[in-house]
């Protein structure tokens, strides 16, 4: 008999949801790479917000407020904590919170619209 948290192993793995963390360095590495590239390409002066921003992610890990978490928070998004479990492995309860449609539609037949 298979514990019940066993992963099946047929299944793929569920794809790891998002936390403020991860948001943040995607929106902070995304906004760094597009004013480089618009610098090189358009004009210098956009190099002034490459500047801005690691500027701005010094200050944030000096004060440990960040204003972009605060906003994602108020968004909906989950802090790393409240997602996973100390190892790296997601929650029970967020695995079973994030079932697709696709999942949905295969609980109520193939032929269900």
């Amino acid at each position: 008999m298979k514990s019940q948290n066993a992963p099946d192993p047929s299944q793929p793995a569920p794809p790891a949801p998002w936390s403020v963390d991860r948001y943040g360095r995607l929106l902070a590495g995304s906004s760094v790479l597009l004013t480089t590239v618009l610098g090189i390409v358009l004009h210098p002066a956009w190099l002034a917000g490459t500047v801005l921003i690691a500027t701005n992610l010094v200050v944030t890990s000096l004060t440990d407020h960040c204003a972009l978490r605060d906003l994602l928070l108020r968004a909906g998004a989950k802090e790393r904590e409240d997602l996973f479990i100390p190892g790296g492995r997601i929650r029970a309860e967020v695995l079973a919170t994030s079932a697709t449609p696709d999942d949905h539609r295969a609980e109520r037949g193939a032929n269900a619209c």
